[in-house]
């Protein structure tokens, strides 16, 4: 994954509801890539995502092994 890019996603079934309320509530549309494989303070500096829906606006972090690309568009 790059920045800017536009993705799909889907919760894998290790996924905590969070990730699954995250893409349920806002992932209709996708989400554009801010950062990739980064490790955050905010979820014990476990590989994750810096998204922001392309529907809704949210903007928030989402640890890679709970998330699968579905499909991948630039």
């Amino acid at each position: 994954m790059k920045v800017g890019e536009h993705i799909m996603l889907s919760p894998t079934q290790k996924a905590q509801q969070r990730t699954k309320n995250r893409i349920r509530e806002n992932g209709q549309s996708g989400f554009v890539v801010l950062v990739a494989h980064m490790e955050p303070l905010c979820l014990s500096r476990q590989a994750a995502l810096l998204l922001e829906s392309v529907g809704t606006g949210w903007r928030g972090w989402l640890p890679c092994e709970e998330v699968e690309v579905v499909s991948e568009s630039r």
